[in-house]
């Protein structure tokens, strides 16, 4: 599998983001009640993943024979983290998420900063939805395309970064960015693509538009 999509039950995705990530992945895992946000079952679907606290999905799981993995209720990860360490099993290039943020900031920054612990895998993981997308990478030189956005921000994980961009409406050259500050944000593209190059440290990578 080159391209893994998960979907976990955050803020519901729209039907055309839904369907253009469908299309475009060739594995989906969902996590619990991100089962929900499908109108009909997929070819593509590997796998349901959760304490399943919701008996309705269950059954109706059951019932269209959906592979599903239970969990306990009393667990030290997410489902949604779960639901990552499963779909790098099947060893993919690329992994989108889907419904990762929404009301619960508790889920939404967990999220983000779990995904630190798959930096250094095969597979780039960005976490999607309407107005944003979003990736944490180190140390390495990184092609940015517009994606339809239009801002891309450069934000520190580590308590300081060094980068340098290039197509950019503001350009860099070995600037350290600091987490306590907030100089990185809303950068531009001038074309439809640029670079940037993380000397040190770890960032996230996020492309952004106003909604």
């Amino acid at each position: 599998m080159k391209r893994g999509l998960i979907i976990t039950g955050g803020r519901r995705p729209s039907k055309e983001l839904l369907d253009r990530e469908i299309r475009w992945a060739d594995g989906i895992i969902c996590a619990d009640s991100g089962y929900d946000a499908l109108a009909h079952v997929p070819e593509k679907l590997k796998l349901v993943i959760g304490d399943f606290d919701s008996s309705h999905r269950l059954a109706e799981l059951k019932e269209k024979q959906v592979p599903i993995e239970i969990l306990p209720p009393m667990k030290d990860e997410t489902d949604t983290e779960m639901a990552m360490t499963r779909m790098l099993a099947f060893d993919p290039e690329e992994i989108h998420i889907l419904g990762a943020t929404g009301s619960r900031w508790d889920h939404s920054v967990a999220t983000i900063f779990s995904l630190e612990a798959y930096v250094d895998e095969k597979a780039t993981i960005s976490l999607i939805d309407e107005n944003n997308r979003l990736r944490l990478v180190g140390p390495g030189r990184y092609h940015v395309e517009q994606l339809g956005f239009h801002y891309v921000s450069f934000v520190p994980v580590t308590d300081s970064i060094e980068i340098t961009t290039d197509g950019f409406k503001y350009e860099v050259d070995h600037l350290t960015l600091y987490r306590k500050k907030t100089r990185g944000v809303s950068n531009e593209l001038l074309k439809d693509a640029g670079e940037v190059t993380l000397h040190e440290g770890k960032m996230l990578i996020i492309h952004s538009k106003d909604g």
